[in-house]
């Protein structure tokens, strides 16, 4: 339907004084209307209302006035295909006199530097409208402002005029009614017909169509047609529009309007709205006519239920006893056969649908649908498209036994054809099962070909699909394979984790994707005896099982004493291996261990699993647990229904798994959510928008793993369709270099240290040389640089997962021609007693595997260390009850709620968001992706927020603190986030001096706010703000105060937030955990004991899809922050032009260092920073 509407945009000629840069176009369109001018007349009435009708315009805001002269409205304005964006529109004159109506841009924007639309009423009984419009476009792109040009020309004008005539029909003449009701088939499945305007198949006795342009001919029998035209189409919120004119024999209508929008109920049903607004043909009085006319209408509509409703298994009215069709088998034949571990029903459930659903397991086409009118019955054809050869396919179901469970499906046609022909071709697909839960699938396909050389290659082919179909299905279902009995007998020389005291070891043990076990507790020895048993379940995922020896501590957490990793490939089937395994930590752990894999598969006992295939890489969810989550997502959803919510603290609750975990304690939270701050359809869109560019460009995924050459290969899986790899990365990323610049300009450049304290370097690393220098005389030339992961010490472990605590070195490098750059020197992962090893590039020399290891864990930990600490906890969580104090004690007529409003928009609602999803307390769907798990996460995050201060983690009190300043005295080069920084933060102090000066003559004028005293009370007390001020006396506090929030919520988030898709995309760069530890002892380990401890490429879907959701650039940057447009536009001049010089002088720099082959840092360029916490 979109594409009908560009093609007429694209074919449409514009005029060539319209499209250089800067022309003026004017542009008017005259039309009759079928209402009298004085019912068209009284559509202007009210500004407001009358802009809530426009199609097109999403997300109305009145900024100013209540519908009158001068009143100003927001719009996003939201044209299908062709350029969008944020417009205000202002009434600048409305004469009734002259029934002239006329409405301006109210300031430039990315659209239009200027624009203006007149519309004029005439005559008396029938109106005579005339629009015009005189702009001047501001879209950069020739191509694209040409389309906008056209688009006006051929569509917007007369458009504009239906819209408010459509109005008037509905509002003003009450010719309106609407039509729901469900059908049984899929919105995609629906979508397919009525969205192809082309497709009049859902028309009653429609029996063709004639499309020109955007007008249509819709034939019916008995010679009769009705001509209609496109009025809109927006295939993203499944709507299609169209009108028709004067039909009196036919929809005894003089105007007809019909307003269709398709909403999913579930995968496999749609509820079709069917909106229609008319005036009747013979002016008859409108509700006698729209008994009629509602009554007529109904049968259609009914119609489309029965005609379009697909009919449940056993029910398409075939007899199978009666035997599948005869056909003539071909002269050659191609098989295929597997073993999907699932039950027959089940199996024959998930391959029964002919259509698109097949592409959950068959991964090798980029689509497939069934042709109208879309019922999946026999005699149905599908058209799909290959993903190799890019061909496409038609082939028609001729036979479905559900009783029997076989499908028969022939060959009709494949365009481009192949080199040779093939005629006759049939396949059949029969299941069988081979017990309960076993089913064999097997296809036979039966063809004749025109020349016989090419059989092979035809069979090759064919049984390549096959078998893409059958390991797809299997895919589906993950069932038992076979068990692992474990006795845990004992161990010796133990670890003390108390001193000289004894420990009360006992030992946690799991598979890798099962839950844990643990054995019983052996109170006060180094060498206990537990000779426990236990039978795990090992599936087809099952890679390792680990031993984690715990200290029971009656007070505190238990201690880790050490652990040991057993791979299941050093088991063999039925025989007993007895292990002595060396603990990492310290010790002997003795073990025996039984794999036995069953002839068959088995369920999992206890409790049902729930698996989501549609979003593979979350974990299964066990039955218990499903009420819980529902009571939350109803109680998320009931705290939008009632008006009037008040901005209101509340505490985090603990987490049933962890109750000794003081969430309490982190900063208080606004629930329920108001309604204010739920998200807009708007953004709501762009979210899901973006969900499924991710899950398009996840498909054919496994193909694509299958086709891998190189050893990191496997990773670059994820780029595909929206998905851009970030090529530079991942050509560089094992470089020292490359490592050493992201703490520079990567996802977290909060940790990077100059080194002046000598004591901060641990003894084992006092020996690393960097160009000829050791570490102290580095530290002495100003030259040494570090970087303490100590946060990460003390977090819980978690069994399967390994993460440090690191301590990285690295140093600034001279080069020639007085340039210099950040380059390693060396890295201790552990912080035993005991020696600690180093690894640095010297060691590297001999083992390569184990540097890279080391630098591979250092990622780690950064990754977990940026996002629980730096930012979910200083950033998103940590501002949250600054918006609450503000929406709570500040009105909105105040000068500081005016600063500060733009600086909270959707942060609440996307914490809301995050601690349902993110850090559920329910099922966190972070446990499984980070190596601290959830609530090592937080508990880290706790730790550090006792220590917090607000006004000691500024932005330049912060850099000081690591050794940076303004004058980068430091000496360090390329730190952008420093030099940006920096430059953004002093316009920031600069427009918030302006402000306060304005607002406030004295101290005293401060000091004697009650409404800013409370602000800062409530922030500090209740919402648990540590360092806030508790009151604020003088102008200079207030000043530092709001610049670091404005700060804090824009530019701080922007710089570690927006870069996560760079580099978190690609999972060995920043792996969120590691499932080894650092080997020990003398020789490098395996580059392929490298490969396997990081996440296998099939599951690391979770890490991507956050990078890209996260990642989603805002629409709201800073430039367009107007908070002291109107009450101090001197203010807001000054602060405009500023971002405006600083973003381009960025821009300047940035191409420069593309110029040399560098890495451009763009993320605090004013025109990419956010104005608020908002994704």
């Amino acid at each position: 339907m979109a594409a009908t509407l560009k093609q007429v945009v694209d074919d449409c000629k514009v005029p060539g004084e319209f499209l250089s840069d800067g022309a003026e176009v004017f542009l008017t369109h005259t039309e009759a209307m079928p209402v009298s001018a004085e019912a068209y007349w009284s559509a202007f009435r009210d500004f407001v209302e009358l802009q809530l009708h426009m199609e097109g315009h999403e997300n109305v805001r009145v900024l100013k006035g209540l519908g009158e002269v001068g009143t100003v409205v927001s719009f996003y304005y939201d044209p299908t295909d062709l350029a969008e964006g944020q417009r205000e529109m202002k009434l600048v004159e409305k004469d009734d006199s002259t029934r002239t109506w006329r409405v301006q841009e109210a300031a430039p924007n990315e659209l239009y530097k200027s624009y203006e639309m007149t519309i004029k009423v005439e005559g008396t009984e029938a109106a005579k409208v005339t629009i015009s419009v005189r702009f001047v476009s501001a879209i950069k792109d020739r191509t694209q402002r040409r389309q906008d040009i056209a688009y006006h020309m051929v569509h917007l004008l007369g458009a504009r005029i239906r819209d408010i005539l459509n109005f008037v029909v509905r509002e003003k003449l009450g010719g309106k009614h609407r039509f729901d009701l469900d059908i049984g088939c899929s919105r995609e499945k629906m979508w397919g017909i009525v969205g192809n305007f082309n497709d009049v198949t859902w028309i009653r006795e429609a029996t063709g169509t004639t499309v020109n342009g955007i007008r249509r001919t819709i034939h019916f029998t008995k010679d009769r047609s009705l001509e209609v035209r496109l009025a809109w189409a927006d295939s993203s919120d499944y709507l299609f529009v169209y009108e028709g004119d004067d039909s009196p024999d036919f929809l005894h209508c003089k105007y007809y309007r019909g307003r269709i929008q398709l909403f999913a109920v579930n995968p496999n049903r749609v509820r079709v709205t069917y909106d229609c607004s008319f005036i009747p043909a013979d002016d008859s009085p409108m509700e006698e006519f729209k008994k009629w006319f509602v009554g007529a209408l109904s049968s259609r509509i009914s119609w489309l239920e029965t005609t379009f409703s697909e009919p449940k298994p056993g029910e398409e009215g075939h007899n199978p006893a009666t035997g599948p069709p005869a056909f003539k088998k071909g002269a050659y034949s191609t098989g295929a056969r597997g073993i999907v571990r699932g039950p027959l029903e089940d199996v024959w459930k998930a391959f029964r649908p002919f259509g698109r659903e097949c592409m959950e397991y068959w991964k090798i086409y980029d689509s497939m649908e069934i042709e109208a009118p879309g019922n999946d019955v026999v005699g149905c054809i599908r058209l799909f498209k290959t993903s190799k050869t890019k061909r496409t396919i038609r082939e028609r179901l001729e036979w479905r036994d559900d009783e029997s469970h076989v499908e028969i499906y022939s060959l009709l046609s494949m365009n481009p054809p192949p080199p040779v022909e093939m005629s006759n071709v049939y396949t059949t697909v029969t299941m069988t099962a081979v017990d309960e839960k076993q089913t064999e699938v097997k296809f036979e396909c039966t063809f004749d070909v025109s020349v016989s050389f090419a059989v092979s290659r035809i069979q090759d082919n064919q049984k390549g699909a096959y078998m893409a179909c059958i390991n797809g299905l299997q895919q589906l279902f993950h069932s038992e394979v076979g068990t692992l009995e474990v006795v845990v007998g004992s161990a010796a020389d133990l670890a003390r984790t108390d001193g000289w005291f004894n420990a009360d070891p006992y030992v946690v043990l799991a598979v890798n994707d099962g839950k844990p076990v643990s054995t019983k507790v052996c109170r006060g020895t180094q060498k206990p005896i537990w000779d426990d048993r236990y039978a795990l379940s090992v599936t087809s995922r099952t890679r390792n099982i680990v031993f984690t020896i715990m200290d029971r501590d009656t007070v505190g957490q238990d201690d880790i004493m050490g652990t040991a990793n057993v791979n299941l490939d050093e088991l063999t089937s039925g025989k007993e291996k007895k292990m002595a395994l060396d603990v990492q930590g310290g010790g002997t752990l003795n073990v025996r261990l039984y794999l036995k894999m069953h002839d068959k598969p088995k369920e999992p006992e206890g409790e049902k699993l729930i698996t989501s295939l549609a979003i593979p890489f979350l974990a299964p969810v066990a039955q218990s647990e499903l009420d819980t989550i529902r009571n939350e997502f109803i109680n998320l959803i009931t705290s939008f229904l009632g008006p009037g919510q008040k901005y209101e603290l509340s505490y985090m609750t603990r987490l049933r798994t962890h109750p000794d975990v003081a969430l309490e304690e982190m900063p208080a939270a606004c629930v329920p959510m108001p309604t204010p701050e739920m998200f807009t359809p708007h953004k709501t869109g762009r979210i899901m928008q973006r969900l499924m560019e991710f899950i398009g460009s996840q498909a054919q995924i496994m193909v694509r793993l299958a086709q891998v050459k190189g050893i990191w290969d496997p990773w670059k899986a994820n780029f595909s369709g929206y998905l851009p790899a970030n090529e530079k990365l991942i050509e560089e990323w094992q470089k020292d270099e490359e490592f050493c610049r992201q703490y520079l300009q990567g996802i977290n450049p909060m940790v990077v240290a100059l080194c002046k304290d000598q004591s901060k370097i641990p003894a084992e690393m006092l020996g690393l040389k960097g160009q000829g220098k050791t570490t102290l005389q580095l530290m002495e030339e100003n030259r040494l640089f570090i970087v303490d992961y100590e946060p990460m010490l003390g977090v819980p472990a978690t069994p399967g997962k390994f993460f440090y605590a690191p301590i990285v070195l690295m140093y600034r490098e001279e080069l020639a021609g007085g340039k210099s750059r950040l380059n390693m020197l060396g890295i201790q992962l552990t912080r035993d007693k005991g020696k600690n090893e180093v690894y640095s590039p010297e060691s590297a020399k001999t083992q390569p595997n184990k540097y890279m290891f080391a630098k591979m864990h250092v990622q780690s930990a950064d990754n977990n260390l940026h996002q629980f600490l730096y930012h979910l906890g200083y950033t998103h969580l940590g501002m949250e009850p600054i918006v609450v104090a503000m929406h709570t004690h500040l009105p909105p007529d105040h000068p500081i709620h005016r600063l500060l409003l733009p600086h909270f928009k959707d942060t609440i609602g996307i914490n809301y968001l995050a601690r349902h999803s993110l850090v559920s307390r329910i099922f966190p769907i972070t446990d499984p992706m980070f190596a601290t798990s959830t609530v090592g996460g937080l508990v880290m995050f706790l730790k550090e927020w006792r220590k917090y201060n607000f006004m000691d983690m500024a932005f330049p009190e912060e850099l000081k603190r690591r050794g940076f300043d303004e004058a980068r005295s430091d000496g360090l080069e390329d730190y952008f986030f420093r030099d940006d920084g920096f430059k953004l933060w002093n316009v920031y102090k600069t427009y918030v001096t302006g402000m306060v000066n304005k607002a406030y003559t004295s101290d005293k004028a401060v000091a004697d706010d009650q409404a800013l005293q409370k602000f800062c009370q409530m922030i500090e007390g209740p919402g648990q703000l540590h360092g806030f001020p508790r009151e604020i006396s003088t102008k200079q506090l207030l000043m530092d105060c709001l610049t670091n929030i404005i700060f804090n919520s824009s530019a701080q988030h922007s710089a570690i937030n927006f870069p996560q898709y760079d580099y978190y995309s690609f999972i060995p760069n920043r792996p969120a955990q590691l499932s080894s530890p650092m080997p020990d002892g003398p020789n490098d380990m395996l580059q392929s004991a490298v490969l396997e401890a990081l996440p296998p490429p099939q599951f690391t879907a979770l890490q991507v899809l956050l990078s890209y959701m996260l990642s989603m650039p805002s629409q709201t940057a800073i430039t367009g922050v107007e908070a002291m447009k109107e009450v101090y536009p001197e203010v807001h001049e000054k602060f405009n032009k500023e971002l405006k010089d600083l973003s381009k002088e960025i821009k300047t720099r940035n191409e420069g260092l593309k110029g040399e082959g560098k890495v451009a840092y763009t993320y605090l360029d004013p025109e990419n920073v956010a104005m608020s916490i908002d994704i």
